[in-house]
């Protein structure tokens, strides 16, 4: 799947269906879903960057259109 997909982010979301617990370092924001993918939306605490995470396996999301939807969720 292309990473320049759109993302849809589901702030909250039921991130445990795609990602059973919670990794030291990450903090679990709800679910992301990038063309046919989806999986738990996290945010690494050391450098702030937003992932996907599917039963452990990390996917780097583009950066700026993660932080805009997520930025859209707020307000």
């Amino acid at each position: 799947m292309s990473k320049l997909a759109k993302l849809t982010i589901t702030r909250g979301g039921s991130w445990r269906l795609y990602q059973h617990a919670v990794l030291p370092g990450w903090e679990m924001l709800g679910t992301v879903q990038r063309g046919s993918e989806i999986g738990a939306l996290a945010r690494a605490k050391a450098t702030g960057n937003l992932v996907m995470m599917r039963a452990g396996a990390v996917s780097m999301l583009n950066q700026r259109k993660a932080q805009a939807a997520l930025d859209a969720q707020a307000g």
